[in-house]
């Protein structure tokens, strides 16, 4: 029996070394390199340096900051977004239209994410749907600029991560007790009572899962702002990818940084996972 569990753990096991910690554990290696690949004459110095680069470089902590920032804005907004509509399904729709309404808010994720982001683009292009209509309203007369600003680069974020905040919160919506909530209004409290003192803290594990998930996700992100930033929205994960496209000698310092935003992310979603844990009450 435990051979055979064994056996069947194996396959899993070996995955997650070989296609997780496998390339983390290469990546640590090369940011503690002066440089990769090394040329075949050169002896490889193992030290902090490209460690130390960023936190003594303005311009390296400003776009991780910024990073973190749009992140964060990016976790609210998709929260404000996807919990209306989540409740909307799992609690006023009947059980038997859930799901084809949750399909037709996931269906268009189903496209690649390339896709999606260009069609943002043209959306809000000067000759866009939305200048459109402005100009065909009278509202403006020349096109708003609407792209490569943090105007598009928050827009297009919000859109690319919102699902992976839908489907956590409708989870936790779907599964909360309608008895409780029946008796809270059978004993007088009102809608609004019973959405802040009910259904909000029975869903906060479901919040807190939505929102590290969310938050990790746009940290991350390299198409987003590759497509919609501008250059005053410069994200880390486009310093880093920079780093890998100039020249092979930046490579340690790319793979350092990478290491910072992965520790920094992962750190931040963890206490927010924490947080809604420890908030949630048992039903």
């Amino acid at each position: 029996m435990r051979i055979t569990r064994a056996l069947f753990l194996l396959g899993p096991v070996l995955w997650v070394a070989g296609a997780n910690l496998a390339p983390l554990f290469e990546m640590a290696r090369i940011s503690l390199l002066d440089t990769y690949p090394a040329a075949p004459d050169h002896v490889a110095r193992h030290s902090l340096d490209n460690y130390v680069a960023f936190l003594t470089s303005p311009i390296y902590r400003a776009a991780f900051l910024r990073s973190i920032s749009f992140a964060g804005l990016a976790t609210l907004l998709a929260l404000l977004l996807a919990y209306p509509l989540a409740y909307a399904i799992a609690i006023a729709t009947p059980a038997r239209r859930r799901l084809r309404r949750l399909l037709l808010l996931i269906a268009p994720f189903w496209t690649g994410e390339i896709v999606r982001i260009f069609a943002i683009m043209l959306l809000l292009s000067n000759r866009g749907a939305v200048n459109g209509i402005l100009r065909w309203a009278g509202v403006v007369g020349d096109p708003l600029p609407l792209l490569y600003n943090p105007f598009s680069l928050a827009f297009g974020m919000v859109y690319v991560v919102l699902l992976a905040m839908l489907l956590p919160v409708y989870a936790a919506l779907e599964k909360l007790p309608r008895e409780l909530l029946d008796a809270a209004a059978g004993l007088g409290a009102g809608a609004w009572t019973r959405f802040h003192r009910v259904t909000l803290p029975l869903t906060r594990e479901g919040i807190a899962a939505g929102s590290a998930l969310v938050f990790l996700i746009s940290l991350g992100t390299f198409a987003v702002p590759s497509i919609l930033g501008g250059a005053d929205t410069t994200l880390f994960s486009m310093t880093i990818g920079s780093m890998f496209a100039s020249s092979a000698g930046r490579w340690p310092l790319g793979a350092a940084f990478g290491l910072v935003l992965l520790a920094s992310g992962l750190g931040i979603a963890a206490a927010i996972a924490s947080a809604g844990r420890q908030a949630a009450p048992s039903p």
